[in-house]
């Protein structure tokens, strides 16, 4: 498991719990469990952030004392945009994370980006639309799931991004569309208040990461590495007293026999 995986989990923990310590006990716990099941890194994530969201949403966190708008939507609405702004997941690992079909997520996605950034937010900026006065509605810009989103996303083939570039050069609305969806994005991105990286985040991470460790090294010692084993061996305090009186010993050797 390396460092991004884990980090990873650290903020989807913390979208989730808010409270630092808890956050970080759960993801020691959840993590160590997932990890028994013998499964790749990635799967290994996305296993434990389910089984964080079906905790959270049956034993809610008490987090009004937060006070942000951000931990008023449902633990699955937090995870969800966390993934898509924080993490950049795809719409097909998300969907895979949380056991569902891939063309939930578009629909879903849009609905709760609305809801944080018109409701919980109450942000003063335009709807994410082409204004009227424009023109016609696009037939091609669906306001449940816009084409836009998926842009933003990067969900779009490659055939479909060349037809919508295309298509962006003679529709004025859907110029505006995505000028506006894009200034919905860069709102949200800044007020998820889990940061990408921060020293909280980064201890955080160092934690969880040696909890992981030291439960793997237990249950499943076939699969640390000669240089994970090694950092842990030398890591123990008795090894480095030992190590440091040995250093003294062969240096006071050293010194008096060169006399």
């Amino acid at each position: 498991m390396d460092r991004d995986h884990v980090r990873s989990l650290t903020r989807i923990s913390r979208s989730l719990w808010g409270d630092g310590d808890r956050s970080v006990e759960i993801s020691e716990n959840t993590l160590t469990s997932v990890s028994l099941l013998h499964l790749s890194d990635d799967l290994t994530i996305e296993r434990a952030s389910k089984v964080m969201i079906e905790r959270a949403e049956k034993n809610p966190p008490k987090l009004l004392k937060l006070n942000h708008p951000f931990f008023r939507l449902a633990p699955i609405e937090r995870f969800l945009l966390t993934a898509l702004h924080l993490e950049k997941w795809s719409h097909t690992k998300i969907a895979r994370a949380l056991g569902i079909e891939k063309n939930l997520i578009e629909p879903w996605a849009w609905a709760t980006r609305m809801k944080y950034c018109f409701q919980e937010l109450e942000a003063n900026i335009h709807y994410p639309h082409g204004p009227a006065h424009l023109g016609p509605v696009c037939p091609e810009y669906n306001p449940s799931a816009p084409w836009t989103q998926r842009l933003l996303d990067d969900e779009l083939g490659k055939r479909e991004r060349m037809f919508m570039q295309n298509h962006l050069m003679a529709c004025d609305r859907c110029r505006k569309a995505l000028e506006h969806t894009k200034t919905m994005f860069f709102k949200i991105e800044a007020l998820i208040p889990v940061k990408d990286t921060s020293p909280e985040i980064e201890a955080a991470t160092d934690r969880i990461m040696h909890t992981w460790e030291e439960g793997v090294a237990t249950f499943r010692p076939m699969t640390i590495t000669t240089k994970q084993s090694l950092v842990r061996f030398f890591g123990k305090p008795k090894i480095q007293l030992i190590l440091s009186g040995l250093t003294v010993f062969i240096f006071y050797w050293f010194t008096k026999s060169t006399r």
